[in-house]
């Protein structure tokens, strides 16, 4: 078996700041060349790894494509689109025919003057392989799943959790999936269903009621004869196109009208409980405040507006500003990019007390640089080892690092856009998060990989930022029909 493994890889929002090269597809840890694709262990938690690993297990031979992924940011230009499609399918071209072509696609790419990148995608490696080539591509949670897409892939399966930790084991599966399908032993069927509902991150937790039971009823579902998987695509929220929105995909053994069956039966279940996946926004100082109540530390603020596995800046000042004003001790903001203020802090050396204007510097919603006088605690290179589970094994990369720290306020600042996933980025500055009680984490959920065992409270906050959940003040044009929450009155039948 001859199996084609690659990806292309961005979650693309209109209205980041953050604009997206092209460049920024291969400068970084979660990218690999042709050749470094094929020689890849493939032993660490990420879907390609998985495809790696589950394709070598089941007797298969790894026809490397490429993978390329870029963090979260505005759409890329349609430029920069068909350089990476070409980059993808040069070799795809050069090894055809092959037996089956595996993708780890993030579901949610879309691109200027084009909204659909991954079912663009999908169309062309469809027209290289031809109609009778098995296709399967797994996608990140936050996917915007489209007819497109559907149309032209054999199947698609979504990560379960969130934080994303079976990314690799989506990955096994569909490459077991895949092997399967070549060996004639299944005969994967699509059944898909779009909802018209924008879900609440905080609502998305796997772990955490009441995801933990739309989790339990597609393991449920996949354990009755005939279902191979299935899948729920809870949406990205922060893109402008027709398909933004929540989705089912149930994969079936050659039964096409049963996997379209239950898809529509689990998107209606899904409806029927649209208000259970909406919260309330907190503000953080009334999250603080509810935090000390609990009286469990640390207290971990997540600001998810300015989260940079979205597509946000992550230098929104607002809750700094607050952990300042407040003068709370044993307290951090996890991270502020700054790449001006991190080199600055770097000159200045280990031990120095420097004046900095630290974050609001991108532009965005969320507040002015703050005037810092802090000592420079420690300075990295940002390069470290995930801890895991998210990110087991990866070798993160956040540019040049340093810890700061005004009165009892540690700062991270760090010069590339990446949010706290685990301890140890932190901890290769020499901060013990443990022993602190206050952390605002830039991020939404995947800080929960790391962070969530040594939390005495968590909130998720909606302080002033590119990624606000007041979803009905963005200024959508091309959804095409009504949305609830947006909506109140959205109706919905299949």
């Amino acid at each position: 078996m001859r199996i084609a493994v690659g990806g292309i890889e961005h979650e693309s929002s209109n209205w980041s700041p953050r604009e997206t090269h092209f460049e920024e597809f291969f400068n970084n840890t979660r990218s690999a060349t042709t050749e470094e694709l094929k020689v890849r262990p493939g032993d660490a938690n990420t879907i390609v790894d998985g495809l790696l690993k589950g394709t070598r297990e089941q007797g298969g031979q790894v026809v490397p494509l490429v993978w390329c992924q870029a963090p979260s940011g505005h759409q890329p230009t349609l430029e920069t689109h068909q350089r990476l499609k070409e980059e993808l399918l040069m070799p795809l071209r050069a090894a055809a025919p092959v037996d089956g072509v595996l993708l780890s696609l993030h579901g949610s790419y879309s691109v200027q003057g084009l909204e659909d990148g991954d079912g663009d995608v999908l169309v062309d490696v469809r027209q290289v392989v031809g109609p009778d080539c098995p296709i399967i591509a797994v996608h990140d949670l936050h996917s915007n799943i489209s007819e497109t897409m559907v149309q032209n892939a054999t199947a698609l399966i979504v990560e379960d959790t969130y934080p994303h930790t079976d990314m690799a084991e989506r990955g096994i599966e569909a490459a077991k999936m895949m092997a399967g399908t070549i060996r004639g032993e299944i005969r994967p069927t699509l059944g898909w269903r779009s909802i018209p509902l924008f879900w609440a991150a905080v609502k998305m937790i796997s772990a955490e009621q009441p995801m933990k039971e739309l989790i339990d009823k597609l393991h449920e579902l996949e354990t009755q004869t005939g279902i191979l998987t299935a899948s729920v695509g809870v949406g990205y929220q922060w893109a402008d196109v027709a398909c933004a929105g929540a989705s089912t995909l149930v994969v079936t053994d050659g039964d096409e009208q049963a996997a379209q069956d239950y898809a529509d039966n689990l998107a209606q279940w899904i409806w029927q409980r649209r208000d259970d996946w909406q919260c309330p926004l907190l503000s953080p100082a009334d999250a603080l405040e509810r935090g000390e109540a609990i009286g469990k530390y640390p207290i971990i603020l997540a600001d998810q507006a300015d989260n940079p596995g979205g597509g946000a800046p992550s230098d929104s000042t607002e809750i700094l500003q607050l952990f300042l004003d407040r003068k709370l001790q044993d307290a951090a903001v996890l991270y502020i990019v700054d790449p001006d203020a991190a080199a600055q802090a770097t000159a200045a050396g280990v031990g120095a007390v420097v004046d900095l204007d630290v974050g609001g510097k991108s532009l965005a919603p969320g507040g002015d640089p703050v005037k810092m006088t802090a000592e420079v605690l420690a300075i990295n290179d940002g390069k470290f080892v995930y801890d895991g589970p998210m990110f087991e094994n990866l070798v993160g990369h956040h540019g040049n690092s340093a810890l700061i720290r005004q009165d009892g306020v540690y700062v991270v600042i760090i010069s590339e856009p990446h949010q706290p996933i685990d301890l140890a980025c932190p901890r290769s500055l020499g901060i013990d998060c443990q022993n602190l009680r206050y952390i605002c984490v830039k991020s939404t959920g995947h800080f929960r990989s790391g962070f969530g065992s040594i939390a005495g409270s968590i909130f998720n906050v909606d302080a002033s930022g590119a990624l606000t959940q007041h979803f009905s003040t963005l200024p959508f044009t091309r959804l095409g029909r009504k949305v609830y929450p947006m909506d109140p009155d959205t109706v919905f039948e299949v």
